[in-house]
């Protein structure tokens, strides 16, 4: 219909079915979608969830698989925003209930150029807070609490807890940050030995500083491992080879490093990766 002029041109660039992508390049201003469009049509008629999600320079890279924990899937909904006010709205609308019944963070990303994107599930634990300052940390874990995702947008730290989930109810916990990615590297590996696994990592370009999550999950056999990307992506197709799936994919916002982290999780006989895809 586009092609005969009786519809408008679509947002993303039309091909033809039997032509290669080579042959005909992308218009200029029709190389990216918006953040819901392009998650949405991963997750539509499946029952994938966006298991990790990161943005590096206004492109998206992260994970989806089903997940037998939540299965069949709950009710799930997407939300992005331009700026911190934005956000912190989204949240508070989902937490209050969307259709009556309260959906929590599952995963969350941000960047300084494209703001936030969240990804909302329901029946995500019994109870979530949104901690910025570090001070607040071990008063949730006191109360139960659990780090389930975290991302960075200038000199802020946003820290998803959450009460009472499948993947970390009960489960040893700690978080660190540091300044220099070898240094956070080193600290990784120290903290590896002694059986916690990598479950959040953010980066603050307002204070350049990183912030690491990891956590003690006895139950799965995880690796990890730190390199330029075209290395770290080769090693995750090497892996899934022997029965491994990512859990995390970071990016690193201002140089070509990016940390990956797998597990044998059960719970999951699948996924699939993105890699650097143009959002706008």
């Amino acid at each position: 219909m586009y092609m005969t002029g009786r519809k408008s041109r679509p947002g993303t660039e039309p091909m033809y079915s039997g032509g290669n992508r080579k042959d005909f390049p992308i218009t200029t201003g029709y190389d990216s979608v918006k953040y819901e469009d392009f998650i949405s049509s991963q997750l539509f008629n499946s029952e994938n969830i966006l298991i990790c999600q990161s943005f590096h320079n206004g492109c998206f890279s992260g994970c989806f698989a089903p997940y037998k924990r939540y299965s069949p899937r709950p009710a799930l909904s997407l939300a992005s925003g331009s700026d911190n006010d934005s956000f912190l709205e989204s949240v508070n609308a989902h937490s209050k209930g969307i259709n009556g019944r309260q959906q929590n963070i599952y995963s969350l990303a941000c960047d300084e150029n494209l703001g936030f994107g969240v990804f909302f599930m329901e029946k995500y634990g019994t109870a979530q807070a949104l901690v910025t300052k570090f001070s607040d940390i071990q008063k949730k874990w006191k109360e139960g609490f659990r780090i389930t995702s975290c991302a960075a947008r200038g000199p802020t730290f946003f820290i998803i807890m959450t009460k009472d989930t499948e993947e970390y109810r009960d489960k040893l916990q700690m978080c660190f940050n540091r300044n220099t990615w070898n240094k956070t590297c080193g600290e990784i590996n120290k903290h590896i030995k002694a059986g916690y696994t990598v479950t959040g990592i953010c980066y603050s370009t307002g204070l350049k500083r990183y912030l690491v999550v990891m956590t003690k999950i006895p139950e799965v056999q995880s690796s990890h491992y730190c390199d330029d990307t075209t290395a770290v992506l080769d090693w995750i197709e090497e892996k899934r080879h022997v029965g491994y799936h990512p859990t995390l994919i970071f990016r690193h916002p201002t140089v070509d490093k990016t940390l990956a982290v797998v597990t044998t999780d059960e719970n999951r006989s699948e996924s699939f990766c993105i890699h650097n895809y143009k959002l706008n």
